[in-house]
């Protein structure tokens, strides 16, 4: 079973072996949580934006820690199929790799617009979504997942 949280993916990334961090650095709490991390380790603290420079595999940053970037797609997010095709990348990497532990912010879906209420409601669902594949993925490739966001999206309505 997943474990289920609140916070920041850089912190996770500090005690577990592998973060899968998705998202984009603009005018958002991201850009400083990077910069924050970034600052602390002399061989990532030359990046800038991560999911531009790092994108697309595992990069070691400390022994035994890796990070791997995914950057957004349209609309601030991405569909089911790309979310999956992402996952299984990296989760097979990991696994391939003797990772035993690994984190996700996981990102939303494409379909977010005006209305809260609706992206709210894709939230919920992009989060049961990443659950029910975390659980698959802890079987399948032998790891322990947790799904990890700033927002309360892992753990509201699950207590």
């Amino acid at each position: 079973m997943p474990h289920l949280s609140q916070g920041d993916i850089f912190q996770a990334a500090s005690r577990l072996q592998l973060a899968i961090v998705f998202g984009h650095i603009g005018f958002n709490e991201m850009r400083q949580r990077w910069v924050d991390f970034a600052a602390k380790q002399a061989q990532l603290s030359h990046v800038r934006d991560p999911f531009t420079e790092l994108a697309g595999g595992a990069v070691e940053w400390a022994p035994g820690k890796w990070l791997w970037f995914a950057k957004e797609q349209e609309n601030h997010g991405m569909t089911d199929a790309q979310l999956t095709d992402t996952l299984d990348a990296a989760l097979s990497w990991a696994s391939q790799n003797g990772i035993a532990s690994v984190a996700t912010n996981g990102i939303a879906n494409t379909d977010h617009g005006l209305i809260t209420a609706d992206n709210r409601s894709s939230d919920e669902q992009r989060a049961l979504y990443l659950e029910d594949y975390a659980k698959q993925a802890e079987q399948k490739y032998g790891l322990a997942v947790e799904l990890i966001s700033l927002n309360d999206v892992f753990i509201r309505n699950r207590q």
